[in-house]
């Protein structure tokens, strides 16, 4: 399986995905690989200050398919099961949501790159005022996304709302325990 988790900073995308992962190894007796984007050009995507929204989507675009080709499609030929952090909705919420791209052109530039399709994407869907204090907690203002604040977390938030095609956990009244039991019912309805 190919499974995506999206959502804004500190909506516990690492710990969800961690659970997840021994869960399904567990349950599935299959191999299961966590990894998350950027991948390739993180360290230069992250810190990189002053790059136009559309040369940072090309970015990120570049930055999947070298994923794709290290780390996801080999997995998933050998018959393992991926867990990824970010995809192409994190691409459309930040980059159209958080930066004002058109959404239609977006999609249309990731259309035309054949990205496989996850079978389950999660959003896990947070308030973001909570989301950011998460972030402020643990002190990692570091990268350019989580350094412009509150205002880029609700627009891009609003975003992944009007997205389709996800299992939607609200999970700012939960505690992470509560969060993974939601989405692991919603998987074991799938598998």
């Amino acid at each position: 399986m190919f499974i995506t988790i999206e959502g804004i900073d500190g909506s516990g995308k690492s710990t969800q995905s961690q659970r997840l992962s021994e869960w399904l190894e567990e349950h599935t007796r299959t191999k299961t690989i966590r990894t998350y984007e950027p991948y390739s050009f993180r360290e230069f995507i992250l810190s990189g200050k002053g790059i136009s929204p559309m040369s940072e989507l090309l970015l990120f675009l570049a930055d999947r398919a070298e994923h794709l080709n290290r780390v996801i499609l080999p997995a998933l030929n050998e018959g393992h099961n991926v867990i990824c952090e970010r995809y192409n909705d994190s691409t459309l919420a930040y980059q159209c949501g958080g930066h004002g791209l058109k959404i239609s052109h977006v999609k249309n530039i990731i259309a035309s790159c054949n990205f496989p399709e996850p079978d389950v994407k999660i959003l896990l869907e947070i308030n973001p005022e909570l989301a950011y204090s998460r972030v402020i907690q643990r002190h990692n203002l570091n990268d350019k996304f989580e350094a412009e604040g509150l205002e880029l977390m609700k627009r891009v938030s609003d975003c992944y709302l009007n997205l389709e095609g996800y299992i939607v956990i609200h999970c700012s009244d939960m505690n992470e325990s509560e969060v993974f039991a939601k989405i692991k019912t919603e998987l074991e309805k799938r598998l």
